[in-house]
């Protein structure tokens, strides 16, 4: 009976030596897959980062267009405005320098040169976000 009982410890410590290595191995693949995360973890913190320095960046340059849309917008109203003013000055002219021609007639102002008279030249502002 001693060598049975012998025979069963030895069996047992083996079964229980192999259920230590099978831990062992796995707790090396846990630790891989661990150092792994955390690396990957760090790269997306990075990612992060860049993804917000980017964002700050496109946020400046949008407020940038913007100025630069506000100060054209302004320049062209500016020139509009001026336009406006030397059309509305009647324009005078000589009438001793300019050429007698008996059979040319008089300029007709058509319905086409009316209706661009009356065409509104406001800069309207249109948003584009």
């Amino acid at each position: 009976m001693m060598m049975s009982a012998g025979l069963y410890s030895i069996v047992l410590e083996g079964f229980l030596a192999l259920l230590l290595v099978i831990a062992i191995a796995y707790c090396m693949r846990l630790d891989g897959k661990l150092k792994a995360l955390r690396n990957g973890n760090a790269r997306m913190l990075e990612a992060a980062k860049e993804l917000q320095n980017s964002v700050i960046h496109a946020q400046n340059a949008v407020t940038a267009l913007r100025r630069s849309a506000d100060a054209a917008g302004k320049e062209l109203q500016t020139k509009i405005d001026e336009a406006r003013a030397v059309a509305s000055i009647p324009m005078v002219r000589d009438v001793r320098d300019m050429p007698i021609d008996p059979y040319r007639e008089p300029p007709r102002e058509t319905a086409h040169a009316t209706a661009r008279a009356n065409v509104d030249f406001t800069l309207r502002r249109r948003s584009v976000l």
